[in-house]
């Protein structure tokens, strides 16, 4: 599992950077796209590569999620006003598509791994991924920071194994709240 946080926290920090687009809804069009990048990439360590798929996927996973279009647009509308005036505000956002970029990426791992990533499924598993991300805790950014404080402080090997193996264990851990979730929420369909 070290290995797919690995693949995904390069998407994971440029989608992090997306809430500072100062133009409304640019932003929600790059995280969308950043997702799909993520969803082929961990397709493809489960041999399905289909840009498709990964698109199907990703837009159940947004429309799931999406505020009716009057909000949306008050919402984006706000958004603008803000970013022109303090970025700076922005900078808790920027943290929970960091973290939200991690746990799709999991979640999704755990769909594929469960045979659920194929074109037959891809609107129900990207539904239901926003689901059981919702459900679960969503301090996938702050678990990770946690674990990487905690790590810096001691243990055995150099502070980069430190490091990594807090991260790997947080990871799992993740995952293992993420897997149940998904798996009702599946069952749910």
């Amino acid at each position: 599992m070290n290995d797919i946080a690995r693949d995904v926290l390069v998407e994971a920090f440029g989608a992090s950077a997306t809430p500072f687009v100062p133009v409304p809804f640019v932003d929600d069009f790059l995280l969308a796209r950043l997702l799909r990048r993520i969803a082929g990439k961990v397709l493809a360590r489960h041999g399905v590569v289909s840009p498709e798929l990964a698109r199907a996927i990703v837009q159940a996973y947004v429309k799931e999620g999406s505020p009716p279009l009057a909000q949306s647009i008050l919402i984006g509308a706000a958004r603008f006003v803000v970013r022109k005036v303090a970025v700076v505000l922005d900078v808790k956002k920027s943290h929970d598509v960091f973290g939200e970029s991690i746990a799709f990426a999991l979640v999704l791992d755990s769909g594929a791994r469960l045979g659920w990533a194929n074109d037959a499924y891809a609107v129900t598993l990207g539904a239901a991924m926003h689901r059981a991300m919702k459900r679960s805790s969503n301090g996938a950014l702050e678990g990770l920071v946690r674990a990487g404080r905690e790590a810096v402080g001691g243990g055995k090997g150099t502070r980069g194994q430190q490091l990594a193996d807090a991260i790997g264990s947080e990871v799992e851990r993740l995952r293992d709240e993420l897997e149940p979730a998904l798996r009702h929420e599946m069952s749910l369909r």
